[in-house]
């Protein structure tokens, strides 16, 4: 295992349980926080939804640091918020594949003609305004899913790849009341959900796997251009006009709708399961 089981305080289903508590209160005074901040119910601001995804992130990291090192008195360390000197080399090489991802999608859309240029626009307010709100977001979503979820199951004794395809789905399913979603996104996101839990387990740090997440999230929303989950945010540098949409291009849920995008996705699962694989039987060896 990618961990030390021992043993829990807590069950797993009263751990979840209590989680999912402290998670849904947590998530209500977030949006409470932020209507007292600004007197209103319209969240079609940007500045509003980067307001709420700020205080959303900082109580739901509290509650599950009271859960996770109070209750059930874990080491912080199993939530992958230690840092070592890898973390930087895997944080830089997880970057690297991310845009190189982009940028044979991005080639791939545009010499198809499913993707047209429109104009380049740089605006350093609105990258560092992006870069920001999507590394908070990540954040978010990595604590939960993959800092605390994933931690857990791995610790009852789950077999790893069962826990890694359990974390996926609930991931993917979060996503599904995001606009313009579609059989082949939330296959996607499924898939990405696979690769980010593999990061996380290869490299035992959050980190790691919340900057590939932030990188996927920003380098194709604010500098290629594609709405991200179907959401568009700040102004981005490049772009684009689709002549239609399709299944190539993503259409209206943006590159992560699109079939190149499973494609280019399947062989760096491929590679992270087979490092995973190796560390779980070193480990193991180990132990």
């Amino acid at each position: 295992m990618c961990y030390i089981v021992k043993k829990n305080r807590v069950p797993l289903w009263a751990d979840l349980l209590i989680f999912l508590v402290f998670l849904f209160i947590a998530s209500l005074i977030g949006v409470e926080s932020t209507l007292s901040l600004i007197g209103s119910t319209e969240f079609e601001s940007v500045k509003y939804f980067f307001l709420s995804t700020i205080i959303s992130s900082i109580i739901v990291l509290l509650a599950i640091l009271l859960q996770h090192y109070v209750i059930d008195k874990r080491p912080l360390s199993e939530l992958g918020l230690c840092t070592t000197h890898f973390v930087w080399k895997h944080s830089s090489m997880v970057v690297v594949w991310t845009f190189i991802v982009f940028v044979i999608g991005f080639l791939i859309c545009l010499l198809s003609g499913n993707v047209s240029i429109v104009s380049v626009h740089w605006n350093l307010k609105d990258l560092s305004l992006s870069l920001l709100m999507f590394t908070f977001g990540a954040f978010y979503e990595e604590i939960i899913m993959r800092g605390y979820l994933l931690t857990r199951l791995c610790r009852s004794g789950l077999n790893v790849w069962l826990c890694l395809i359990i974390t996926a789905i609930i991931f993917s399913a979060m996503h599904l009341a995001n606009p313009n979603v579609n059989f082949c996104s939330v296959v996607n996101l499924f898939l990405f959900g696979i690769l980010d839990g593999c990061i996380f387990l290869y490299t035992k740090s959050l980190w790691v796997s919340v900057i590939a997440h932030c990188a996927w999230n920003w380098i194709q929303g604010s500098i290629f251009g594609f709405k991200v989950s179907g959401c568009e945010f700040f102004q981005p540098i490049i772009n684009l006009d689709m002549p239609s949409y399709n299944l190539v291009n993503g259409g209206l849920f943006g590159f992560e709708g699109s079939i190149i995008c499973t494609i280019l996705l399947i062989p760096f699962i491929i590679i992270f399961i087979n490092l995973l694989s190796k560390s779980i039987a070193k480990d193991e060896f180990q132990h």
